[in-house]
């Protein structure tokens, strides 16, 4: 079901400035987010529309000198149901006035403007009361600079019931840090006065430029004991109300303040460190060293278990009366040694002020600061937040904020819905007044149907740490949601099964399972592209659109697109361009398509899309023949689950440098996409599916190899491997040959052995095994091995022919040396005749030269060769070798009794 008019999902206006047709819901007004030690930060972004959009873009301009930081950037990954959300990265440090633009298309159609947002120091402060501050005029100051902030509300102790709460804080606003003698600040959660936080927020922000911001949790009369018990919700008494056995007449405070504004405020928006100032009822309680430690780093670790690794200051302080010792005050040096013990920088705990000895008219009575006290103790604080810690105290940073989708749940409903992987949900609805935690719940399900009313979804981890959604409202719903969509996933859904919420077409009606076809409805044919016809998909006509409703049921977005082949012969036009867009949001654009270009596969995540919108535009050049398929258009589940194993991995064609892999299927609860293969555990090629074979190439002859096979699923979901194979290549081919050496008009037999299954071809054409070859000159022959189409390395041997008549003939042993019955030749010479060689075997060598033949030390002809020399010329034609009656039959020649050459002359 699609959300037809976005004129009528509109979010709630909370603390902007909007012009134009979108608002901004977050972030609100003056808030600051923790910056990282590379001194930036992302910031979330969320609003609504009241008209339609494509993207949201934003820049930030630093709001002291109208310098733009960051331009114009598109930052929106949802854009639905009137409502937007994004991020922006990489913020640097700065006070900001953040600007937002709504776009259709290139048009701008909206503008909104938060006054000021920033990146800068977000601090906790815990302890006791010179920490906390007391109610009424304490001769404080209040910030002079806009951007030292606070959330400006108190909520700690419950009159009505008596004792300290322990609530999450209202929705934050923030307010510029003040005192004017009759009206102060609060410092959520728990401070009735401004304190020094005012002038140490000046003091910081004129030494670092950005913003600061302080959340209170401090309680008076608190021991490190009260802090310790109350962090595991014991019960814990307060040291000056013996009365009070839980502290505050309620179990787990003081801690749980403190937990409040970590799991809160640090969670939202990041935080630096922990401020501690506590000590001075201690003092009173005479805490030893030991168990002052052992409270405090109690309360350090737990804090850490809350969020992360909070860095902590710990100031040194513990008079409780200045007028004892002469005015001196009463230190206790069991507590300064323990916080001194405490402090370790490898461990993120660093060093605050000693306090101790601002006393006389810098306290209003024995143990509180007052008016210029409270100046020193700012400056005291800033002097111990040097830059050595800002470069050493890794901060928090703000967690993400969770993105709300909305979708159409049915004709009278809309679902609003969180996003999942949370520990729990509290839905408030805010039309009703009920906008803070603390406020009646709604519902606590991950999503709500509502027909109306406006509402925010507060979400918690595992840890109780707290972030919200932006607010929804609900209205108009029927005539939102006239199209219910496709409202379930349980297999692959084709497109063309299911009815589309619109659809506009440039030539006749959208078809579905078939062709455009002509202008009436159902005249199309057989989707088909590039030859290959397919049974289902969707036919259109440039320019088209269809739009589905998704309902955010499915992960992936499957089709092959393409030219229609029937407009294949068309003289005109046939150039097409497909677009996606996942909630209006254009999230692919196909190259131009033309009747010859080949068929693109597209595979496209829509996990959470509401809206699937589907177009084909014309490329410019008219739409005359612009029939266009989204052919096997179809949808899948959100998958995790694997493929199958292949199974029955073997080799079939099997050469000296290829193998062809067989194997069979996989199966899906979706669909398989592709096989991979593996060679020796490398990835090597891959298959669509549901081809199940695969050829190797490019082996090495007489190697090992090893191939496995793993299926992937449209989702990226990977197999376990098939069975490993285990293959060696065959050697490359060897050529017997029965005669190396012949005369003219002999012949040799060339045997090639080697080429199992597959064709031998010799490289004079032919395909007979042996190759009967009588060449009249010297010639080499080749030969490869031919399987299936793949085709062996080359293995050469050559068949010499020996020349009618050279002028000399220097035969050398080994090289030269001949054997074998069927050797036969004559060496004719016009001049001279050398010779080292050895005849053996019954071979049968005429040597003929007209003026010498020269038989060296070496030379040998053995038992049973026919063996002719004699001193004649050149025949006027090829000589033929004599009858064995004709030759000189001769004994084997001894080389080492050969005392000089054997020289025969004319």
């Amino acid at each position: 079901m699609r959300l037809k008019s976005p004129f009528t999902l509109l979010l709630i206006l909370l603390s902007l400035v909007s012009v134009g047709q979108i608002s901004i819901t977050f972030p609100m007004e003056k808030a600051v987010f923790q910056r990282s030690k590379n001194n930036n930060a992302t910031i979330s972004i969320a609003g609504n529309y009241t008209s339609n959009i494509s993207s949201v873009e934003a820049r930030f301009i630093n709001a002291q000198n109208n310098q733009v930081i960051i331009d114009w950037i598109t930052f929106t990954t949802y854009i639905n149901g009137g409502i937007f959300n994004g991020s922006v990265s990489n913020v640097p440090g700065g006070w900001y006035i953040l600007e937002v633009r709504a776009k259709l298309g290139s048009n701008v159609v909206g503008n909104a403007t938060l006054n000021r947002v920033g990146v800068g120091e977000v601090f906790l402060i815990a302890g006791q009361s010179n920490a906390q501050g007391l109610e009424g005029n304490q001769g404080e100051v209040g910030a002079n600079d806009e951007r030292v902030l606070s959330h400006n509300e108190v909520s700690w102790y419950d009159a009505g019931a008596g004792q300290c709460d322990k609530k999450t804080p209202n929705y934050p606003s923030f307010t510029q840090i003040f005192s004017n003698g009759s009206t102060r600040s609060y410092l959520s959660k728990t401070s009735f006065n401004p304190w020094c936080y005012g002038k140490l927020g000046d003091n910081l922000v004129t030494r670092l430029a950005v913003p600061v911001v302080f959340f209170n949790a401090s309680a008076y009369n608190t021991t490190s004991y009260n802090w310790k018990e109350s962090s595991d919700n014991q019960p814990t008494q307060n040291f000056f109300s013996q009365s009070q056995f839980s502290y505050c007449n309620n179990v787990g405070v003081p801690y749980s303040g403190l937990e409040r504004i970590i799991n809160y405020y640090a969670s939202i928006f990041g935080v630096r460190a922990i401020l501690w100032h506590q000590g001075e009822t201690d003092n009173n309680a005479n805490t030893s060293t030991s168990n002052y430690y052992s409270n405090i780093n109690y309360v350090i670790n737990k804090t850490r278990s809350e969020l992360g690794n909070i860095p902590w200051v710990i100031s040194r302080t513990s008079v409780n009366n200045k007028y004892a010792n002469g005015g001196a005050g009463n230190p206790n040096y069991n507590i300064i040694n323990a916080q001194n013990t405490i402090i370790n920088s490898n461990n993120k705990i660093y060093p605050g002020p000693s306090t101790d000895d601002i006393l006389g008219s810098y306290r209003s009575d024995e143990v509180h600061f007052y008016g210029a006290g409270l100046v020193e103790l700012a400056n005291r604080w800033d002097a111990a937040l040097s830059n050595d810690f800002f470069n050493d105290a890794t901060p928090i940073t703000a967690k993400s904020f969770p993105q709300i989708t909305v979708s159409c749940h049915s004709s009278s409903e809309l679902r609003l819905a969180a996003p999942s992987g949370y520990n729990s949900y509290k839905w408030v609805r805010i039309d009703t007044g009920n906008e803070d935690y603390e406020d009646a719940t709604e519902a606590t399900s991950q999503f709500i149907d509502r027909t109306s009313g406006t509402y925010r979804c507060y979400v918690s981890d595992s840890q109780g740490n707290i972030t919200f959604t932006q607010a929804v409202q609900v209205q108009n719903v029927s005539s939102q949601c006239s199209c219910v969509g496709i409202t379930n996933c349980s297999a692959v859904t084709y497109l063309s099964d299911k009815e589309a919420c619109s659809s506009a077409n440039g030539w006749g009606p959208v078809e579905m399972d078939k062709s455009n076809g002509e202008n009436g409805a159902g005249d199309g044919t057989t989707l088909k592209i590039r030859g290959t016809s397919y049974s289902k998909g969707i036919g259109v006509h440039a320019n088209s659109t269809i739009i589905y409703n998704l309902n955010n049921n499915f992960g992936r977005f499957i089709s092959s697109i393409g030219i229609d082949d029937e407009v294949a012969n068309a003289s005109e036009g046939a150039t097409v361009i497909f677009k996606v867009y996942k909630d209006n949001i254009l999230s692919y654009t196909s190259a131009t398509l033309n009747k010859s270009s080949s068929v693109v596969k597209i595979n496209i995540d829509v996990i959470g899309v509401n809206e699937l919108k589907l177009e084909v535009n014309e490329a410019g050049d008219n739409n005359f023949a612009d029939h266009a398929d989204w052919a096997n258009a179809r949808l899948h589940c959100v998958d995790t689950q694997a493929p199958s194993a292949p199974t029955s991995l073997v080799e079939s064609q099997l050469s000296q440098n290829c193998v062809t892999l067989n194997w069979n299927a996989s199966t899906d609860n979706m669909e398989v996409e592709k096989y991979n293969i593996y060679q020796d555990g490398a990835l090597v090629g891959s298959v669509e599916a549901p081809i199940t074979t695969y050829k190797i190439t490019g082996l090495r002859q007489l190697n090992y190899y090893t191939f496995i096979v793993k299926a992937v699923d449209f989702s990226g979901n990977i197999s376990n491997q098939s069975n490993l194979l285990e293959v060696v290549t065959l050697q490359n081919l060897i050529i017997n040959n029965s005669n190396k050496i012949i005369n003219k008009g002999q012949s040799s037999s060339l045997l090639a052995f080697g080429c199992f299954g597959g064709t031998v071809m010799w490289s004079n054409g032919s395909t007979t095994n042996p190759l009967t070859v009588s060449p009249t000159d010297t010639t080499i022959y080749s030969v490869t091995c031919k399987v299936g189409d793949c085709t062996s390395i080359a293995t050469r041997d050559t068949v010499k022919v020996i020349p009618d008549c050279k002028t000399l003939y220097v035969l050398v042993k080994n090289k030269d040396n001949y054997s074998g019955a069927s050797t036969s030749l004559i060496f004719n010479a016009s001049q001279t005749i050398s010779a080292t060689n050895i005849i053996s075997s019954s071979a049968k060598v005429n040597y003929n030269a007209t003026k010498s033949i020269i038989l060296l030390p070496g030379f040998g002809a053995n038992n049973g060769t026919v063996f002719n020399a004699k001193i004649a010329g050149c025949p006027s034609v090829p000589s033929t070798p004599s009858s064995s009656a004709d030759n000189l039959e001769v004994n084997p020649i001894i080389e080492t009794k050969l005392r000089a050459s054997k020289k025969l002359t004319q």
